[in-house]
């Protein structure tokens, strides 16, 4: 079980928290050498050096990967608010701004904006670790309220 501070997940935590889910089978595996720098209080800030893997046919990082980041790290983000649930996505948006080229290090820098009872809101940052360029700016809400039991109904 993860250590957690007051319900949220302490540094230490998310640093296991996400090598775990890197090591998974899932779509995470492809962040195998994500870093995660900083978290806690609704935050989290990682690093990743931009492999041949995550590449489109033009050379550049793959939108999908962008978004898969925005996915990802404003999760862990969320980890560490106390929410006690990773939730599910019910909406996401990136804007594409610049291009990243392989080898080049990335940082993602994800904030949660608000946790309420049922929906979730973060904003990520991606930029280019050398030069602090703004390289896709992301947006995330999720459902972290309980799930419906399969035995609940409801009257009209």
């Amino acid at each position: 079980m993860a250590a957690r501070a007051g319900g949220r997940l302490t540094f230490d935590a998310l640093k296991k928290f996400v090598a775990d889910r890197a090591k998974s089978p899932g779509y995470e595996s492809i962040f195998d050498q994500l870093k995660v720098v900083s978290g806690g209080d609704g935050n989290c800030s990682c690093e990743l050096v931009v492999s041949p893997k995550m590449l489109n046919d033009f050379g550049t990082l793959h939108g999908g990967v962008t978004a898969s980041l925005v996915d990802a790290v404003s999760t862990y983000a969320l980890t560490t608010t106390g929410s006690g649930r990773p939730g599910s996505s019910v909406d996401l948006n990136i804007s594409y701004l610049r291009p990243v080229k392989v080898n080049e290090v990335i940082t993602i820098s994800a904030r949660t904006l608000s946790c309420g009872r049922t929906i979730a809101f973060s904003c990520v940052d991606i930029t280019k670790t050398n030069t602090g360029q703004l390289v896709a700016q992301g947006r995330h809400s999720k459902f972290v309220g309980e799930p419906k039991t399969s035995g609940s109904s409801t009257s009209s």
